[in-house]
C-alpha cells in the first residue's frame, strides 16, 4: 500500500495511480488481504522431505495410474488438515464423483465422514455424492466467498474423469457430450477461485487418471512437453503440486522376510513430482504402506524410518541381529526411549517402532 502524504513531501505519482486504483477497485483483487499460508504434511517422512514439509493453501492435482494410490495420499493429507482442528476451524469437503469411497476407504483413512450437513462439525469431512461440474464448483466457489465464521477448507475432487456437465447427463445416449468440455470447465473454475484458494488458507485437490498418447506414424515427430493429466497443461499450470503416481510391480511388493514367496505385508507407493514449487522436480518419491491397518496408518512410517537407517548405516546388520548405531542409540536412551542393545531380525526393530511410536517423531 501507498505511504501516506506528509506535508510538503513529494509523492511518486505512479504510487498514487495505483493506490487510487486499489483502493476503488477493491472487488478485483485481493492485495488488502492478509496471504494464509501453512503446511499440511503427508504421514510418509519421505514425501515431506521432496515438498519441504508437505502442500500448502491452494489448487494441487494428483494424476497417475490406477490402484496408484492418489485417493489415499489424499485422504492422508485431509486427516491431517483436519487434525489441525484443534487450533482453529478445519473442515473437510469430499467430493466423491467416482462413488467408490466405500466403509473400508473410510475406515482405513482415519477421519470421520458424514454425508448430513447437519453433523457437519469441525474436524469432520463432509461427503458430497455428485459429478456435475456446476454444482460442485458452485459449492466450492460458495464455501470460499460466504465464510463469515473464517473456516479452512479443505476440498478433495475425486476425479475430475468422472465428472460432467448438467446439459450433458441429462442428453440421451446417443448424443455425444461436448469434446475438452470438462477439463475448459476446470480451468475456467481454477482462474475463478485459485487465487482466494490461496490467499484465504483453503487447499484444494484435484484427482485423475493418466492420459496415453498413440502415435499413429511411430516414425513422426514427439510433441515436447506433453501432458499426461487429463485436461493437459491449462489445468496444471494452474495447480502448485502436481503429483503423478505410478504403476505398481512385483519389485514394489513387501514380503515377510523379503523372501519372493513370503507373506505379502504392503507395497511401495511411488509417484513422480510433475510440478513443484521448489527444486524436486521429476524426482520419485517412494513410501512404504501396510496392509490390514485403518485409522489412518496405512503409510508405514515404521518401515519408512528403518529404511532410512539403514541406508545411512545408522541401522546396522550383523547376521540374523540388528542394532542401532552407538552415537545415535545414546541420544534415544538419552531422550528416555526404551532401546535394546540388539533385536534378532528385522521384524522385532519394526515391533519395537510400533510400541514406541513417539521414538518415530524423535528420529523424523
Amino acid at each position: 500500500m501507498a505511504k501516506k502524504e506528509k506535508e510538503g513531501e513529494e509523492v511518486d505519482e505512479s504510487i498514487r495511480v495505483v493506490s487510487n486504483l486499489l483502493k476503488a477497485k477493491k472487488e478485483d483483487h485481493y492485495n488488502f488481504e492478509d496471504t494464509i499460508y501453512y503446511k499440511v504434511p503427508s504421514s510418509s517422512l519421505c514425501m515431506n522431505s521432496q515438498m519441504d514439509g508437505g502442500i500448502n493453501p491452494g489448487a494441487h492435482r494428483f494424476i497417475g495410474t490406477p490402484s496408484g494410490g492418489k485417493s489415499s495420499a489424499a485422504l492422508d493429507y485431509m486427516k491431517n488438515f483436519l487434525s489441525l482442528s484443534k487450533k482453529g476451524k478445519f473442515r473437510g469437503v469430499f467430493f466423491d464423483a467416482e462413488s467408490k469411497l466405500t466403509p473400508n476407504m473410510q475406515k482405513r483413512s482415519g477421519i470421520k465422514f458424514v454425508r448430513d450437513e447437519e453433523e457437519w462439525e469441525n474436524g469432520t469431512c463432509l461427503i458430497v455424492d455428485s459429478n456435475t461440474f456446476e454444482f460442485v464448483f458452485d459449492v466450492v466457489r460458495d464455501l470460499i466467498v460466504s465464510n463469515k465464521e473464517k473456516c479452512k477448507y479443505f476440498f478433495i475432487l475425486d476425479s475430475l474423469d468422472m465428472m460432467a456437465k448438467r446439459d450433458d447427463l441429462k442428453k440421451p445416449f446417443e448424443e455425444a457430450a461436448t469434446v475438452a468440455s470438462g477439463p475448459l470447465l476446470t480451468s475456467v473454475f481454477l482462474k475463478k477461485v485459485s487465487i482466494a484458494l490461496t490467499k484465504r488458507g483453503h487447499i484444494a485437490l484435484l484427482i485423475s487418471q493418466v492420459r496415453d498418447s498413440i502415435k499413429i506414424n511411430t516414425y513422426g515427430p514427439t510433441a515436447t512437453r506433453q501432458g499426461s493429466s487429463n485436461g493437459g497443461h491449462a489445468i496444471e499450470h494452474a495447480a502448485g503440486w502436481v503429483l503423478d503416481f505410478l504403476p505398481r510391480f512385483q519389485d514394489d511388493i513387501i514380503r515377510e522376510g523379503g523372501e519372493k514367496n513370503g507373506e505379502t505385508l504392503g507395497h511401495y507407493a511411488k509417484c513422480k513430482i510433475v510440478k513443484a514449487d521448489n527444486e524436486s522436480y521429476l524426482r520419485e518419491i517412494r513410501y512404504p504402506i501396510c496392509y490390514g491397518r485403518s485409522d489412518g496408518n496405512s503409510i508405514w512410517r515404521e518401515k519408512e524410518i528403518l529404511d532410512i537407517l539403514q541406508m545411512w548405516n545408522y541401522l546396522i546388520r550383523a547376521g540374523a541381529w540388528y542394532h542401532i548405531e552407538p552415537g545415535l542409540a545414546a541420544e534415544i536412551k538419552a531422550a528416555g526411549f526404551p532401546l535394546d542393545d540388539k533385536y534378532q531380525g528385522i521384524k522385532n526393530v519394526n515391533n519395537w517402532l510400533v510400541e514406541n511410536p513417539e521414538v518415530i517423531d524423535f528420529l523424523a
